[in-house]
C-alpha cells in the first residue's frame, strides 16, 4: 500500500469516526432527552420557618457588586461561591482579587462554577492555577467539559445557581453572574441586563433559618459527584509560574482598589446593608435535586403551589418563558385563586436570549390569555435578567430559576421563598417605576399598549427575518430551553 492510499484510508477513518462521534452526541445529548417525557409536578408544601434574619433588595448593579466585595472584605472564617460564569472584565479582576486577598488573611473558600458556560478563559484560565496553589481554597467544576466529550448527556446537567455565603452569617443570592454586563452602565447605549439579587444576614449567630438551609445546600452541591477538584494538570500549567504570577497580579488590583476607595470614601460597608434590610417573618429555600437527566421539578412545584395558593394577585418576572408541555399540563390542573396577576417578560427587541425569546414566541399565549396582564419590556440597548414571584404581595421568591423547561428540570436551580411585606412591598415598586413604563402590554388580541417611556420599540429585521425559523426550531427542542 503506498503512502497515497494510506492516507486516503486515515482521512476516510477520521470522517466515518467524527460521524459516528456526532450521532452518538446528538443521540445521547439533545434527541434522547427531548424525545422523554419529563417528571410531573410534585406535591409540596412551603417549607417555610420562622427567623429573625433580615433582607435587603439588591436592585441596581453598583449596590449589588458593593454588597458582594464588602462581605468578602469582612469575612473571616468562611466564604462559598457558585456561580453559573464569571465572564472577563473589571468586575470580574476584583471579585477574584477579593477572594485572593480573603484566603490570604486565612479564610477558608469554597469555590464551584458551571463546568461548560464559567467564562474562565484566556489568560483568566491563570486564575485556576492561582486558586489551585492557594492552600485555602478549594476549587471544583461543575460536570466540567472534559467529562462531556465522553458523556456528552452530562452537557444538560447545568450549574445555574448564583450564591455568595460568607461566615454563616451573611448571603447574596439572586439571578446576576459576575461579570460587566451586570453591574454598570457607563452610557445608555451600552449594552445591560438590569437582575435583582437580595442580601440576607442573621441577627442571631445561633439561630437555624435561611441561610442555614443555603449553606447546607451548598455543601451538598460541592461534595456532590458532578463537582470535581480541579489541579494545575487539568488546567494545563505545569510549571506553577502561572498560579505566581496571577497572584502577584491580582494582589495588586486588591491593593489598588483598596487605595482608590480609601481616598475617596468608600459608599458603602457591611452597615449599609444592614441598615437597608427589612423584617421576615419567615422563609425557606427550595433546590432542584442533584442528579443528571431529568430531575424532580422541586423549584417549579413549590412555585406553582404558592401561586395556587394566593388568595389575590400573582406577579411573575422571568428573562423569557418557555413552558414545555408537562409544564403546560402542570398550569391548567393548577386551580388558581387569584383573580389578578401580572407577568413581565422580553419583548424581541432587547436582542434577548434568542432561542429563549423564539420559545416565548411559542409559549406566550399561555400567559396573555390568562387573569395575568402580559407585558414585554422594550428597550433595545438592555435586557431583562431578573427572576422574582410575588404571591399577594406578601411573599416573594427570587432566585435562579427562569420559567422554563431547562430551569424546571435540567439545571441546578435555587430560590429563596420569603414571608416580608416590606420586601414584596419593594420588589412591586420597582416594577412599577422602573420595568412597566418601559413595556408593552400585549393582549389576547394582539393589540398593544405602551408604558410612558415607550413608543413601540421594533426588533431588528435580522430578528423579525430569523424567528419564524427560529420558533420552529425552538418548538423542537423546547425540552431544552
Amino acid at each position: 500500500m503506498n503512502q497515497v492510499d494510506l492516507s486516503r484510508k486515515l482521512v476516510n477513518w477520521l470522517w466515518k469516526t467524527a460521524a459516528v462521534y456526532l450521532l452518538y452526541v446528538l443521540v445521547t445529548g439533545i434527541i434522547w432527552p427531548v424525545i422523554s417525557p419529563t417528571p410531573e409536578k410534585i406535591d409540596v408544601q412551603p417549607g417555610f420557618v420562622e427567623t429573625s434574619e433580615k433582607v435587603a433588595l439588591l436592585e441596581y448593579g453598583i449596590e449589588a457588586f458593593g454588597a458582594r466585595m464588602d462581605i468578602i472584605d469582612g469575612a473571616e472564617d468562611t466564604i462559598d461561591v457558585a456561580y453559573f460564569y464569571m465572564k472577563e472584565g473589571e468586575s470580574v479582576d476584583l471579585f477574584y482579587a477579593y477572594i485572593l486577598a480573603a484566603a490570604n488573611r486565612g479564610v477558608k473558600v469554597r469555590y464551584i462554577l458551571d463546568g461548560v458556560f464559567h467564562g474562565v478563559r484566556g489568560e483568566d484560565r491563570d486564575v485556576m492555577h492561582a486558586f489551585n496553589e492557594h492552600p485555602n481554597i478549594e476549587f471544583k467544576l461543575h460536570e466540567p467539559i472534559s467529562s462531556v466529550f465522553y458523556a456528552p448527556w452530562r452537557i444538560n446537567n447545568r450549574l445555574h445557581d448564583k450564591l455568595l455565603l460568607v461566615d454563616n452569617k451573611y448571603s447574596v443570592s439572586g439571578g446576576r453572574n459576575v461579570s460587566d454586563l451586570y453591574y454598570e452602565r457607563t452610557s445608555s447605549d451600552m449594552a445591560y441586563s438590569f437582575d435583582r439579587d437580595i442580601f440576607m444576614m442573621k441577627t442571631e449567630a445561633d439561630e437555624a433559618g435561611v441561610i442555614d438551609q443555603m449553606g447546607d445546600y451548598y455543601t451538598e452541591l460541592f461534595n456532590s459527584d458532578y463537582a470535581v477538584d480541579q489541579t494545575n494538570w487539568s488546567t494545563f500549567d505545569w510549571s506553577g509560574d502561572k498560579a505566581e504570577e496571577k497572584m502577584a497580579e491580582l494582589e495588586g488590583v486588591y491593593l489598588d482598589y483598596k487605595k482608590e476607595r480609601e481616598d475617596r470614601e468608600p459608599l458603602t460597608s457591611i452597615e449599609t446593608w444592614e441598615a437597608k434590610a427589612v423584617d421576615i417573618d419567615q422563609g425557606y429555600y427550595v433546590h432542584n435535586e442533584l442528579s443528571r437527566g431529568f430531575k424532580q421539578p422541586f423549584v417549579w412545584s413549590h412555585l406553582l403551589t404558592l401561586a395556587s395558593q394566593a388568595e389575590e394577585h400573582l406577579y411573575v418576572q422571568s428573562p423569557w418563558i418557555v413552558p414545555n408541555s408537562q409544564m403546560r399540563a402542570d398550569i391548567e390542573a393548577t386551580d388558581f385563586q387569584a383573580s389578578e396577576g401580572l407577568m413581565l417578560t422580553n419583548g424581541m427587541s432587547t436582542g434577548n436570549n434568542i432561542g429563549g425569546q423564539a420559545g416565548t414566541e411559542n409559549r406566550k399565549s399561555v400567559f396573555i390569555d390568562s387573569f395575568m396582564d402580559y407585558y414585554e419590556y422594550q428597550p433595545k440597548e438592555s435586557t431583562l435578567h431578573t427572576k422574582t414571584w410575588v404571591f399577594d404581595k406578601q411573599i416573594s421568591a427570587i432566585g435562579s430559576f427562569n420559567l422554563d423547561a431547562r430551569s424546571s428540570y435540567l439545571s441546578t436551580e435555587s430560590m429563596v421563598i420569603l414571608d416580608s411585606e416590606a420586601l414584596a412591598e419593594q420588589l412591586l415598586a420597582e416594577a412599577e417605576e422602573s420595568y412597566l413604563e418601559k413595556s408593552a402590554q400585549v393582549y389576547p388580541d394582539d393589540s398593544e399598549s405602551n408604558g410612558e417611556k415607550t413608543k413601540g420599540q421594533n426588533p431588528t429585521w435580522q430578528m423579525r427575518a430569523m424567528m419564524p425559523i427560529l420558533r420552529s426550531f425552538a418548538w423542537l427542542l423546547e425540552d431544552l430551553l
